[in-house]
């Protein structure tokens, strides 16, 4: 097998090449990870995910050619967000695990990665800084209820913002059994999650509801200015990002909670010690910075 860096990440074997999470001219197979919209690609070629992923990129409009999964190749759960998974191959006796976008924390219903031990290592880097070290997620989303509770009984609309896929359903089945309403923008994914038996909050009259799961938006947004004009609102954005204090002031929010789909940098090193691979390559967000410390610790490291 060979690793290929051109316009976008791809594999070449001997079944033909593999793109990840990429459909250029030269795949003959585009392996696609998870439904997020940075991720998707059109494409006429056949395309390897996940059930859940094909009906997710549905509501975005995009139809696939589904693909077969080729016996020399498994698809197993990167933890990131639902039918979100990693693609191993296994050829002539070498293993190569590309993560995808990934996870190593329980966060209910999502099924969190478990690293796989094989030659050749291609991870994701999104938060690959030592700063990046999230709290615990139950403990966490617990901070969140204590300030969703206060608010209720201060008579606020507590507005739940996260990403309308992935994290927003995350934070609604921890907070399933309170009296919410939900962003049109999000009903349509909550379908499949449903579907695929995660419980979720049923939709209320805003006017009779204790919160509100949103997008990510900012209080100026139009809809939060119409909202504040019905009823007084509290808002809170959950993200990875909160490990700036700042972040929650880009939406005018009024409170922060760090929780992520992502690895943070402790789950970046734990997947490369567990996986001991004898090359790896690195990619996205603060791959330089994890290249460096992976190189210093003396690993045979790439960035791509």
């Amino acid at each position: 097998m060979e690793v290929l860096k051109g316009k976008g990440l791809s594999v070449k074997t001997k079944k033909g090449v593999i793109g990840l999470d990429y459909a250029g001219k030269d795949c003959d197979i585009a392996f696609l990870s998870h439904a997020h919209s940075d991720h998707l690609f059109k494409t006429k070629n056949k395309v390897l995910c996940s059930d859940e992923t094909d009906e997710l990129v549905k509501i975005k409009g995009l139809n696939l050619n589904r693909a077969i999964l080729p016996e020399n190749m498994k698809m197993v759960d990167s933890g990131h967000i639902l039918g979100s998974k990693s693609l191993v191959i296994d050829e002539d006796g070498q293993k190569l695990v590309f993560t995808g976008d990934f996870s190593l924390k329980n966060k209910g219903f999502n099924k969190s990665f478990t690293p796989i031990p094989c030659n050749t290592l291609i991870i994701e880097s999104t938060f690959g800084m030592p700063k990046f070290v999230f709290p615990n997620f139950d403990d966490e989303m617990k901070r969140a209820k204590d300030w969703v509770d206060d608010n209720t009984k201060k008579g606020y609309l507590s507005v739940l913002c996260g990403y309308a896929l992935g994290k927003n359903q995350s934070v609604q089945n921890y907070f399933r059994d309170y009296n919410s309403s939900i962003h049109d923008s999000v009903k349509n994914y909550n379908k499949v999650y449903e579907k695929y038996g995660v419980k979720l909050p049923s939709h209320n009259e805003l006017k009779k509801s204790d919160l509100l799961f949103a997008p990510l938006m900012s209080k100026k947004n139009e809809y939060f200015q119409e909202l504040s004009r019905e009823r007084k609102i509290k808002s809170a954005v959950f993200s990875g990002w909160n490990i700036f204090d700042d972040y929650k002031y880009r939406f005018g929010a009024d409170s922060g909670f760090t929780i992520s789909d992502h690895a943070d940098f402790k789950e970046l090193l734990t997947t490369v010690k567990l996986s001991s691979p004898k090359k790896i390559f690195v990619h996205h967000g603060f791959s330089e910075q994890f290249t460096n410390f992976l190189r210093f610790e003396g690993y045979d490291v790439e960035e791509i």
